[in-house]
C-alpha cells in the first residue's frame, strides 16, 4: 500500500532539504549516491534522504521519515546513517539538523596528511597560519575509522557532536550539525575551503 501523502510541515521540510542537498551536490560536498541530510521534525520524528538515493536529483518518493526509535513512519528504506543522526539528535535536543558529506578536497588532505605524518596527522589537519584556520579548526573533531551503518560509527559520532560542530569520520567524510541545514552546509563549505588551501599551499 503507497505511503499517505506528506503532511504540509513535511512537504515544506523537504523542499527545504532537498534544495540544499543540490546546493551541495552542485558545489562538489556530495557526488553520485553518497552523503544524507536530515531534519528535526516538530513532533520529534526525523526526516531523512532514502538510502541509494542522488542528492543532486532528489524526489518526493526519497524522502522518508523515522521516529527517534528509528521506526520508518514513511518512505524507505531510510538511509544506512540514519542509525548516526537519530544518535545525534538523541544526544543534542538544541540540534535540528544533520548532513553528512564527502568533502573530495577534505578527503584527500586526510589521506595525504596519513600517508606523510602517520598518527599525527590530525594536529596537521587544517592547521595553518590562518585567523579562519585556527577558528574553525576548534570546532572539528575527530572519530577512528569505524564501518558506515554500524551502531559503533552512530554513537562515536554523537559522543563528538557533543562539543563539535563538525565531526571528522576517518576514512569516511564529514557529518555537521546545527540550527538548520543552511548553517551545517556552510560549515561544510567553509571545511573544504580551508583544505583546499592547505592542499595548494602545499603544492597539490
Amino acid at each position: 500500500m503507497p505511503d499517505a501523502p506528506l503532511s504540509n510541515e513535511v512537504a515544506a521540510s523537504w523542499q527545504t532539504l532537498a534544495r540544499l542537498c543540490r546546493d551541495a551536490w552542485q558545489v562538489g560536498l556530495l557526488r553520485g549516491f553518497n552523503g544524507n541530510a536530515s531534519v528535526r521534525l516538530s513532533d520529534g520524528a526525523m526526516l531523512i534522504t532514502r538510502s541509494g538515493c542522488a542528492k543532486g536529483r532528489l524526489r518526493e518518493e526519497d524522502a522518508c521519515v523515522q521516529a527517534p526509535d528509528g521506526a520508518l513512519l514513511h518512505g524507505g528504506p531510510a538511509s544506512s546513517e540514519g542509525q548516526m543522526h537519530l544518535a545525534i539528535y538523541a544526544a543534542l535536543p538544541q540540534t535540528q539538523a544533520v548532513l553528512h558529506t564527502h568533502p573530495p578536497r577534505l578527503l584527500a588532505l586526510s589521506l595525504r596528511l596519513a600517508a606523510r605524518e602517520g598518527d599525527s596527522w590530525r594536529e596537521a589537519f587544517l592547521s595553518l597560519p590562518l585567523f579562519e584556520a585556527q577558528t574553525w579548526k576548534q570546532r572539528l573533531a575527530f572519530v577512528p575509522a569505524l564501518p558506515p551503518g554500524t551502531p559503533e560509527l552512530a554513537q562515536a559520532v554523537a559522543r563528538a557532536a557533543q562539543t563539535a560542530s563538525a565531526v571528522w569520520m576517518e576514512g569516511h567524510g564529514l557529518c555537521c550539525h546545527g540550527e538548520n541545514l543552511a548553517f551545517c552546509l556552510d560549515l561544510s563549505e567553509h571545511l573544504e575551503h580551508l583544505a583546499s588551501v592547505q592542499l595548494e599551499s602545499a603544492g597539490g
